[in-house]
């Protein structure tokens, strides 16, 4: 089988790059998402291409470029950081190189597109009908972008941007042939004629290795990584960890996000509470690994957790050290079996939770963690994920 991946991607030599050139995370998570679904599909032997609107250089212009890792040949869009002209550019670039990718492969083929890609998704959907080609939509969040969005959208620009970008994402919805969503709440939503979809939560590198005698840092730490921002709950997990009378344990926050400035002060406050900054996602699993505890304090009620399956959630779970987490409804309740989950959703709460926790035995936290890292390991690798997808895509190129 021919995959044609149309999102933001790269190889993560590519993303530790750019983020040594900026100073900026250039999208971690969802870079390594999409990488682990297509190497999946590398290991389950089909021919994988990405076409990759991520922005590789501090430059306003930049020409395409082509790199290949592990049997994936990314193909970077060019750009000219000029908005508008930008967005022009991906549509054209993206459905020229969409119709000869189409043209030239030959047998079984599918193009998957990562719809917060929109311009060169469009550009490439269009294409795609025109060669009769099956398109799927890969749809990680909800369209409408929650409060925490890291856009100034009081300006009145970047309001106008974002309500025609979900406009034509929502009218975009009706030209793929299928759906891969994270939760089920998204097919209720996003998926109004029924087309066929399947839900795929998050997926972990089959390659990892697991290490039986990790080395625990000392004081313990409560780890956080993430966006660090308070309608996640981050105000109220901070709150929560001053509370707390041990000595021996710290805080220890990566990510950046507008509560960044807060937290500063909080560790003014608080010596116990270390702001790490951004770092390569290689960093931080080894600070997973190292922790005692990793923590997730997202808020539960909020509309928005129904569309997302935190990919913090899989990574967390792989590191062997135990997970706590809020009981967000996006996450299947199958997780919940090797999760600690906060009762309460207050400062007392956590606080309440996290002291239960840290007074537990370090051998059965020790167990706790080691039982959720073989679940993903067995059940949630992308290897199984990806084979999952291709009996998807088998089906709608078929039908189609």
């Amino acid at each position: 089988m021919h995959i044609l991946f149309v999102g933001k991607v790269c190889p993560s030599r590519t993303a530790n790059m750019i983020m040594k050139k900026t100073g900026k995370n250039p999208g971690f998570q969802i870079i390594k998402f999409s990488r682990l679904i297509l190497d999946g599909f590398i290991q389950n032997h089909s021919q994988v291409s990405a076409l990759t609107n991520i922005i590789t250089s501090t430059k306003k212009i930049a020409k395409s470029s082509t790199e290949i890792e592990n049997n994936i040949h990314y193909h970077c869009l060019p750009y000219i950081q000029i908005p508008i002209i930008q967005q022009i550019l991906q549509f054209v670039y993206s459905f020229f190189y969409t119709l000869v990718w189409c043209i030239r492969t030959e047998g079984d083929k599918i193009i998957l597109c990562d719809i917060f890609a929109s311009s060169c998704s469009m550009g490439s959907v269009v294409a795609a009908q025109l060669m009769r080609t099956p398109k799927t939509m890969l749809l990680t969040d909800m369209l409408i972008p929650p409060a925490t969005i890291s856009q100034d959208t009081k300006k009145w620009w970047w309001k106008m941007f974002f309500k025609m970008r979900v406009r034509s994402q929502e009218n975009g919805l009706k030209k793929y042939d299928g759906f891969i969503f994270l939760t089920k709440y998204m097919n209720m939503t996003y998926n109004p004629n029924q087309k066929p979809y399947i839900v795929m939560e998050g997926s972990v590198d089959h390659t990892f290795i697991p290490k039986t005698l990790t080395q625990k840092v000392s004081p313990r730490v409560i780890m956080y990584a993430g966006a660090i921002e308070a309608e996640y709950g981050f105000d109220t997990l901070v709150r929560a960890f001053i509370s707390l009378s041990q000595q021996d344990i710290e805080l220890h926050v990566y990510g950046g996000g507008k509560f960044v400035e807060n937290l500063l002060e909080f560790q003014q406050i608080d010596s116990r509470i270390q702001y790490k900054g951004v770092v390569t996602n290689e960093e931080i699993i080894i600070a997973e690994q190292e922790a005692t505890l990793l923590v997730n304090p997202r808020y539960s009620n909020q509309e928005f957790v129904k569309y997302s399956f935190p990919s913090k959630t899989s990574e967390y779970m792989l590191s062997g050290t135990p997970v706590l987490t809020t009981k967000l409804s996006g996450i299947p309740d199958e997780y919940f079996k090797y999760l600690y989950a906060f009762d309460e959703e207050t400062i007392e709460g956590y606080a309440h939770k996290l002291n239960e926790i840290l007074s537990l035995p370090n051998e059965e936290l020790k167990q706790t963690g080691l039982k959720a890292q073989e679940f993903v390991l067995k059940n949630k690798n992308n290897t199984i994920q990806a084979q999952r997808i291709e009996e998807f895509f088998r089906t709608l190129i078929t039908k189609h």
